[in-house]
């Protein structure tokens, strides 16, 4: 390889191969952009306008699986490299189950979340995943000498673009994400490697109590009591002494990718009515910036399942990673709709009267009675942006097979739009 960095398929010079398209399967796949009806053995699968794999999967999925045939026995005279993932490549437990198969290794963090990269020899090589990581990870891995294959979604390196901006002008960025997340976790230290601060913001709740800091009802060293972890380490610092860092700051809101669009505006929303409360509306557009940095993919596919629960379905199967933001999101997004099942796979589906999935209220994984009921009739199916389709496939052959006098389906069956 001629570089010790890759970040493109190009980059490994041709005749590349496209690996996501093992992971197709071509009845599903061939609606994935348009919706439509797959009519089996009495039931009517629907299948919304936007489900699956986005391009960032594509890519990562590609780059991995290149990674392997590259840098294989073959192709380095019977001897193969060594190949580590920094984090899950993706939140899909179906592909990254393929990559332990294949013998790929993992990484393992240090008490601060950082990479631990001591066992590296320089003929390894590291991939970085769809999520990214944190910039002192890059330059641990550099300093090993390692080959990096960079597979981070474009989608989130926007994103870094706006924090760097926001520390380089000195705002505190305001990250609305999860805080255990690896992207998350990649995102806000774009912001330390600029010499900046940031607060990673969860829900309303939290969003309310630093509203309430910046108009001078909630004292800081109150505020970092309540979710302490949310700060950068210097910012929760000064806070502790009343520098009033928090309280005199200037800020600039970003989100994780995979959040709810509505959730962020709101969030957004209730910061901007603090800067005008208290600075007015000169003082908000000098002290807070905002940009929508929520994935279009991720967008389109909330969207797509909001349209899909206008039609009278019986239930809704979501599938994705337990793990997967973007998947549980769908799930809150189907709340209180109608019945509906979060699961990662046809495993989950244990017989027609009990399955395994995940609640989106308490997170915890149960197992559910009598969830197929004989009447059911249009069943609703949609999934994450890294579940692949042959997952899908494989759930309804799942169904059909518990049924009574079925037929299981094949890949190539046409579906009605």
């Amino acid at each position: 390889m001629p570089k010790n960095i890759i970040k493109k398929l190009s980059e490994f010079g041709e005749g590349f191969k496209h690996h996501h398209e093992n992971y197709s399967a071509g009845a599903i796949s061939a609606i994935r952009e348009t919706g439509g009806v797959w009519e089996l053995e009495g039931l009517s699968f629907h299948f919304p306008e936007h489900f699956g794999f986005c391009y960032g999967v594509d890519k990562a999925i590609d780059m991995v699986f290149e990674t392997m045939e590259r840098f294989s026995a073959a192709e380095h005279g019977g001897q193969a490299r060594r190949i580590f993932l920094t984090d899950q490549l993706i939140h899909n437990p179906y592909i990254n189950g393929k990559l332990k198969e294949k013998g790929v290794h993992y990484l393992k963090r240090d008490s601060r979340d950082l990479l631990l990269c001591e066992e590296l020899v320089p003929d390894d090589v590291v991939v970085v995943s769809a999520f990214g990581t944190d910039f002192r990870d890059i330059e641990r891995l550099k300093e090993r000498s390692v080959t990096i294959v960079d597979s981070t979604c474009g989608a989130i390196i926007n994103v870094w673009k706006r924090v760097e901006g926001y520390a380089k002008n000195g705002f505190i960025t305001i990250v609305h994400g999860k805080r255990n997340h690896e992207e998350t976790r990649a995102t806000v230290s774009q912001a330390v490697k600029e010499g900046g601060d940031y607060v990673i913001i969860e829900n309303q709740q939290e969003a309310q109590d630093l509203a309430a800091v910046i108009r001078g009802e909630l004292g800081e060293k109150e505020f970092i009591k309540k979710i302490p972890e949310a700060l950068s380490a210097g910012l929760r610092e000064r806070c502790k002494v009343g520098s009033a860092a928090l309280y005199g700051g200037k800020m600039g809101m970003a989100n994780q990718t995979t959040m709810l669009k509505g959730e962020s505006l709101k969030i957004q929303e209730i910061l901007k009515m603090a800067f005008t409360g208290r600075f007015g509306e000169e003082g908000l557009r000098e002290r807070f910036r905002s940009f929508d940095t929520i994935c279009g993919a991720t967008q389109d596919r909330q969207d797509a399942l909001r349209n899909l629960l206008k039609k009278p379905l019986d239930l809704l199967l979501i599938v994705g990673g337990f793990n997967s933001s973007n998947t549980t999101h769908l799930a809150e997004i189907a709340d209180g709709r109608l019945p509906f099942f979060h699961i990662e796979s046809a495993e989950d589906i244990l017989s027609l009267d009990r399955i395994r999935s995940r609640q989106p209220q308490s997170g915890k994984t149960q197992i559910q009675e009598d969830w197929f009921s004989p009447g059911t009739k249009n069943v609703g199916v949609t999934s994450g942006a890294s579940t692949p389709d042959v997952t899908l496939f494989e759930i309804i052959q799942k169904i059909l097979s518990l049924r009574p006098s079925s037929t299981e389906p094949t890949l190539g069956r046409s579906l009605q739009r």
